[in-house]
Formats: structure tokens, sequence, C-alpha cells
């Protein structure tokens, strides 16, 4: 038996295979990103719902691809409750970048994105990552993402830029003023997550032509920082996943038509293409 994880800012999926990638159970837990879950948060956050039809300790080996696991230093306390929950598994971690590339492409090669809570990119040989997009977060990156979009939204809420009428549909559908979002952004846990919630606002009120600009300024900003900075860009496929990208697909497409890329590829389910990948290559 096997177990797949591909863990984010907000939520991980988890699967459940038998040894030939049949999926048997599935479940979700809390993000698992280990610069802000502790090793007791893990194990309780996974004991919480692990299903009770297949016996933990006959699982031969978990693959987690996660965000903040690009540097082996930061996760050992996630490795050390991973291993103890799992206890004869072999632990195999991943970033959710090295994820997303080989749910995209499989041994194919290509841009691959992620544009969810948080953004980032790879240049992908078909097996790992060949250079990488630099990474810095939501306070001083992520252009493109959930929390950025939602950052741009708040600020220009809060300084009472939008119309009348759009400024009522906030207040009456979000319930959040100039008070609650600062002490959200400022004294609560995950402001990434809180801005990027505005996204579900903004997608339902697409048609507004000021909510449209914030959309195409994020994703111009995106592909500027994520995308053109890879040598012969447009002779790529680009691959996208990632709540955001899926959302707002019908912005990111012209925008990659304006660069000539024209090979584009969206999934929405990464877990379902790390599987292939891992049955393809002998769940190596």
């Amino acid at each position: 038996m096997y177990i797949f994880a591909d863990s984010g800012s907000t939520k991980t999926n988890w699967v459940i295979t038998d040894s030939s990638g049949n999926i048997l159970d599935e479940f979700k837990t809390i993000g698992l990103n280990p610069y802000f879950v502790s090793k007791q948060k893990i194990l309780m956050s996974i004991a919480e719902v692990y299903p009770n039809t297949v016996d933990a300790l006959i699982i031969k080996k978990v693959f987690f691809y996660g965000s903040g696991c690009g540097n082996e230093d930061n996760f050992d306390h996630l490795r050390d409750a991973l291993q103890d929950y799992f206890y004869n598994a072999k632990i195999d971690i991943f970033s959710d970048m090295l994820g997303t590339a080989r749910a995209i492409f499989k041994n194919d090669t290509g841009i691959a994105s992620i544009i969810g809570t948080g953004t980032n990119s790879c240049l992908y040989n078909g097996e790992s990552i060949a250079k990488s997009a630099i990474s810095l977060g939501y306070i001083l990156g992520d252009e493109g993402s959930g929390a950025y979009i939602g950052k741009i939204f708040a600020k220009l809420y809060l300084e009472k830029r939008f119309s009348a009428e759009l400024t009522k549909a906030i207040l009456e559908e979000t319930g959040q003023d100039h008070s609650s979002i600062l002490s959200a952004v400022y004294s609560n846990p995950h402001p990434n997550k809180f801005l990027a919630n505005f996204c579900l606002f903004i997608k339902k009120h697409i048609h507004d032509a000021q909510l449209q600009e914030i959309v195409n300024i994020s994703f111009e900003r995106f592909f500027e920082k994520y995308v053109l900075i890879y040598k012969d860009f447009n002779s790529h496929k680009l691959g996208f996943c990632g709540s955001i990208a899926i959302n707002f697909k019908e912005f990111i497409e012209p925008i990659a038509k304006k660069h000539k890329i024209n090979n584009l590829i969206f999934i929405n389910k990464p877990l379902e293409g790390i599987i292939e990948y891992h049955k393809t290559n002998s769940f190596n």
C-alpha cells in the first residue's frame, strides 16, 4: 500500500492506493507546511481523520509533496511525524513545486507553475527541477497568487477607491470593514489565507471592471516574475495548477497568448498526475 499527499498552505489532500496505484481511500488534513506546524500538530491532524479502511502499519511508502519542503533542513520534524504514524513505511518528501511539475508533465519537459494561495514556478526536465524561480512568500512576492490579489483588493477597499456600489457589496457579503481587515492581517495567524479568501468575492463579481483590472495586473506580474525569466520561455509547454489558476483561467490565457505562449495545460487535481508519474516510474 502507498500513500500520496499534496500539501499546500491551506489543506493537504491524501490518497491511499494499492500496489497497482488504484485508489482505496482519500482524506484531507490542514496544510502541513513545516515552517508553520509542529510535529505534534502534524500527528494530531492525521490521527483525527485517518480512515480505518487501511491499517497505517501496512503502508509501504509515503510520497509527501508539500509547500515549505524545498529545503530538507526545514522538515526533519515533518519526516519524524510521518515516520511515527506510518511506522513501517519509507518516507519520501518532495517540494510542492516538483509535485506540480510531475503531475502536469510526467516525464515530459516544460514550465510548471502553481497559482493558489501562493505562487511559484520551475523549469522541469522530465524528472527533476532544472531551474526554479525565486519565491519570496506572500509578503515580498507571490505575484498573481490568491494572497497577492486579495492584498491589492483589500488595499483599494480600505482606501475607498472602489465604486460606492462595489464597496457596499463587499461590506454586505464579506462582513469585513477597516478594523476587521487590519486585525486579521496584522494580528491573526495566516493572513495570507485571509487575503486569498477575498478571491471568492472577486470571482463572484468578476463582471466588475475594477476587479478585472486587479486580476489582470496580478497575472501580468506573475508572468513577469515566474514565466518570462526562463530562456526561450515561449518554446516550452506552460502548465498550471492551483485554485486561482483554475478559477481565473480566462485571464491567464490572453496574457500567455500575448507572450506567444500557446501550449497551455491546466490541471485541477495534482495528486492524480503524481500517482500516474510514480506508476510510470515503478513507484520510485
